[in-house]
C-alpha cells in the first residue's frame, strides 16, 4: 500500500495561498488506484508528478467542502476515459452528490452519471468489492454528512482516514488497531477550532485507536506559521508512544513488511 501526498494543506487560507498544496492523497494497492479528497490542484499536481489521472479507478470524497472536492469532476472524467466509457467507482458522502441544507451538491448530475458505480455512504455504511472493504465512519463537521473512511484491503492491511471532524467520544475506537491512521489536524496545541481537530484532539484519537503508525495532514495556516507540523507530530508520538509523522507535500508513505517513507520525486 502506497500513499502519495499530493497536498497536505487544509482550510480556506491554505487553499488561497497554497502554502501547503491541497491536492489530496493518491492511494495505490494492488489493482486499486484511488484518489482521496481531490481538492484544488489535484489534477495539476498529479500531472506534475507523472501520475496519470487516467489510471485512477476510484475517487473518494469525504464531504462537500472545496479543499476536499474541487477537482473531483475532472478526475471522474479522467477515470472514465474522457467520459467515453462507464468505468470506475465514486464513493462519497451524500452531500457531495445530493446536497443538504448546509452545502452541496458539489458534483453535477452529469458527472455523477459517468462512473460505473456511485456509492453514497452515511456513517456506518459499507462498500465491499474483491479488492477492498470501505466503511464510513462518523464525523462531526459543519457539513453534517461528512464521513471518515476505514479501508480494509484484500491482503488484510487497514487504513483509517478521519477527514475533517471535531473530537468526540468513540472517534478513536472507530479506527482501533488500523495499520495506518491518517488524521486531518488543522491546528496546533492549545488552538482548538470548532468542527476540526487540533493536536490535543489528535493525541486523544491516536491514544485510543492505537494504530501501528499515524500520519498528520491537512494543516491550516496556524499549524504552518505558529509552529511546524514536525514538532507537533513529535509531541503526539511522545504522548501516545505511537510512531507519528507529519506529512509533507510530495511525500510517499509505503506500508509493507517494514514501513518506510521517501520523497515522491525519487520514487517515480
Amino acid at each position: 500500500m502506497e500513499l502519495f501526498f499530493l497536498g497536505t494543506g487544509g482550510g480556506r487560507f491554505s487553499i488561497i495561498t497554497q502554502k501547503r498544496r491541497t491536492g489530496g492523497i493518491r492511494i495505490i494497492h494492488d489493482k486499486l488506484n484511488i484518489h482521496l479528497d481531490p481538492g484544488p490542484g489535484a489534477l495539476i499536481y498529479s500531472l506534475e508528478k507523472n501520475m496519470d489521472p487516467r489510471k485512477i479507478n476510484m475517487v473518494m470524497v469525504s464531504h462537500s467542502h472545496p479543499d476536499h472536492y474541487t477537482d473531483a469532476e475532472i478526475l471522474i472524467e479522467a477515470m472514465t476515459g474522457g467520459a467515453l466509457k462507464k468505468s470506475g467507482t465514486l464513493i462519497c458522502a451524500k452531500s457531495v452528490t445530493v446536497g443538504n441544507d448546509v452545502c452541496g451538491p458539489s458534483i453535477s448530475k452529469y458527472h455523477k452519471s459517468l462512473p460505473r458505480e456511485v456509492v453514497e455512504l452515511e456513517a456506518g455504511g459499507k462498500y465491499v468489492s474483491d479488492a477492498v472493504k470501505i466503511e464510513a465512519v462518523k464525523s462531526i463537521h459543519y457539513d453534517p454528512d461528512t464521513i471518515g473512511f476505514k479501508l480494509t484491503f484484500s491482503d488484510g492491511k487497514t487504513l483509517g482516514y478521519t477527514s475533517d471532524t471535531e473530537y468526540f467520544e468513540g472517534l478513536g475506537e472507530a479506527y482501533k488497531n488500523v495499520d495506518l491512521l491518517v488524521l486531518c489536524v488543522i491546528r496546533p496545541r492549545g488552538m482548538p477550532l470548532k468542527w476540526h481537530m487540533c493536536i490535543d484532539d489528535a493525541v486523544k484519537v491516536v491514544g485510543e485507536a492505537k494504530p501501528k503508525k499515524a500520519i498528520l495532514t491537512h494543516f491550516g495556516m496556524r499549524m504552518i506559521l505558529n509552529t511546524t507540523p514536525e514538532v507537533e507530530a513529535k509531541y503526539v508520538e511522545e504522548q501516545t508512544g505511537i510512531p507519528t509523522v507529519a506529512a509533507y507535500d510530495g511525500m510517499v508513505f509505503r506500508v509493507e513488511r517494514e514501513e518506510r517513507k521517501k520523497d515522491l520525486t525519487s520514487f517515480l
